[in-house]
């Protein structure tokens, strides 16, 4: 694996092609149908950044200030389309790539970077996990990246107060773009207090990483001051806890989402089965027959999340090396951001990939020289088939097959023609109401949301959402359009309550892609 022009190449070399690789893979899904997260976030901050719509009142969505900015970053710099939205997905990606480098060589040296850096530029756009989507994961991966990074360098330099600072710094941004990066705070504080000679020691280091998260939190908490303290709180934090997340969602729930996950990843997966077991020395190899199961182990024990015996106490207090224990707890940690929601949706798992990333690429280099020349092919070939295939879907024919393929959403290949039937028959001030869980039509008709919840999630968790949307439609300030997307609705009544409101006081004007479009009878809808 490592050759001498390996390492004669220089650094930004390998970096600019993983990020060209990176930007390869992605062109076949730049144009997809945006998706509803997207939307959500483009609806929002298209709308908030105009001033047009009041965050967290008329404009609700269960997310921190940090993801509104990035995309409103896209649009002045990019461009306001989908493709716009997914080219500044990879500038993202393509920005963390120096942050994992500087990781996997300061820990693992030049060869595990290199292959982390590939592998990350592979994993982190991979349809599996929808990474090539403009999601907030793959922002807040950069951040996160960058808090690991210098939480090592913290450690080798003895501690310093910036990098504690910076790293504390670059958790709070995490946050703001995703609210599961507050598990960084956790790998932080653990670290900290795992590696520290005494507590009072322990306590400075970690006031110095708290001070740093603070301090990038608190224009945001200004902010979310002067907008209304309780309805910032709640919907950037309380409702995510008390309503809406692993804690809230059943346990049959979760089991079902993780069995999908691991269906989605199993060629991932089963490569890194394969490379867990040359290394534990499991396959009959020469170097390993020789070298006799004592050294073997102890290769074992110096790679990565691959410990020796366990994760016994001598872990804690200096046998296992400090950035083998800061990347274990930051995939640990990564893990667990996963968790949080309860749902475990594929694009979830793009938080995962840089450390992921980063110890697979070890792994691999060091099973490497252990196989011979025909196990090394196959362990090639394998990886290459593993970390594409799921790039394999564009096969499925057009684009609308391959998005419906990847998302499992029939709906989203109609959405830019309703979207553009409405833009052609609503009033520029029209609202519309879309049901129940499609708010990337909001943004692509430029027409403004009837109710401020946009995701079916939403409608379901909320107390009194329902009874809200019936006085809604019933009442004067009704949409003047609704569009059925033909989704199931977040009620116990399957919406047999609301859509007899509508009829009551619309009418179908068209059909496109069989998605019903109705309008109000009688006019009292605003923007007419």
């Amino acid at each position: 694996m490592a050759t001498r022009w390996s390492r004669r190449v220089p650094a930004w070399l390998w970096l600019l092609l993983a990020a060209s690789l990176g930007l390869a893979l992605r062109v076949p899904f730049l144009g997809l149908p945006m998706i509803s997260d997207e939307g959500g976030y483009a609806y929002v901050a298209s709308r908030w950044l105009a001033g047009e719509r009041r965050l967290y009142h008329d404009l609700w969505v269960s997310r921190p200030q940090g993801i509104f900015v990035a995309y409103g970053l896209i649009f002045e710099t990019l461009g306001t389309d989908v493709v716009a939205l997914r080219l500044g997905a990879w500038v993202a990606a393509a920005a963390t790539l120096p942050v994992v480098w500087r990781f996997a060589a300061a820990w693992g040296g030049r060869r595990v970077a290199i292959v982390a850096v590939l592998l990350f530029a592979v994993l982190s756009g991979s349809p599996a996990i929808e990474g090539f989507t403009a999601n907030a994961e793959v922002f807040m991966a950069l951040p996160a990246a960058g808090a690991a990074w210098l939480l090592l360098r913290a450690e080798r330099e003895g501690w310093r107060r910036w990098p504690l600072l910076g790293a504390g710094g670059c958790v709070g941004v995490a946050t703001l773009l995703k609210p599961s990066g507050v598990v960084m705070l956790g790998v932080g504080l653990a670290v900290v207090w795992l590696l520290a000679p005494a507590g009072r020691v322990a306590a400075r280091r970690a006031g110095w990483l708290l001070a740093g998260f603070a301090a990038a939190l608190a224009p945001a908490l200004v902010h979310g001051w002067w907008l209304g303290w309780n309805e910032f709180v709640f919907a950037a934090a309380t409702y995510r806890l008390t309503l809406q997340s692993g804690a809230t969602a059943g346990l049959r729930h979760q089991l079902v989402s993780i069995a999908m996950l691991l269906v989605r990843c199993w060629p991932l997966l089963a490569l890194t089965a394969l490379a867990i077991v040359v290394d534990r020395g499991w396959l009959p190899r020469p170097t390993i027959l020789r070298s006799g199961l004592r050294r073997h182990l102890a290769d074992a024990g110096r790679l990565g999340f691959v410990a020796r015996s366990g994760l016994q106490s001598g872990l804690l207090r200096g046998r296992i090396a400090p950035g083998t224990l800061l990347l274990r707890l930051w995939l640990l940690g990564a893990v667990a951001g996963v968790a949080v929601g309860g749902d475990w949706w594929p694009h979830y798992l793009i938080q995962v990939a840089a450390p992921f990333a980063i110890w697979l690429a070890r792994l691999l280099v060091g099973a490497w020289p252990r196989l011979t020349a025909a196990q090394q092919g196959g362990l090639a070939t394998l990886a290459i088939v593993a970390l594409l295939s799921p790039y394999g879907v564009v096969a499925r024919g057009s684009a609308d097959d391959v998005s419906v393929a990847i998302f499992g959403q029939a709906n989203y290949p109609s959405q830019d023609e309703v979207a553009t039937y409405l833009r052609q028959h609503a009033p520029a001030e029209a609202t519309i109401f879309v049901g129940y869980d499609n708010p990337a039509i909001y943004y692509l008709a430029d027409r403004p949301a009837a109710y401020r919840y946009l995701y079916d999630a939403e409608l379901k968790a909320i107390p009194g959402s329902y009874g809200a949307l019936l006085d809604l439609i019933g009442g004067p300030d009704r949409p003047r359009y609704v569009v059925g997307t033909r989704e199931r609705a977040p009620y116990p009544d399957n919406g047999k309550a609301f859509w007899a409101a509508v009829l009551r006081h619309y009418h179908m004007v068209d059909r496109v892609h069989g998605v019903p479009i109705m309008r109000e009878n009688d006019g009292l809808g605003r923007g007419r």
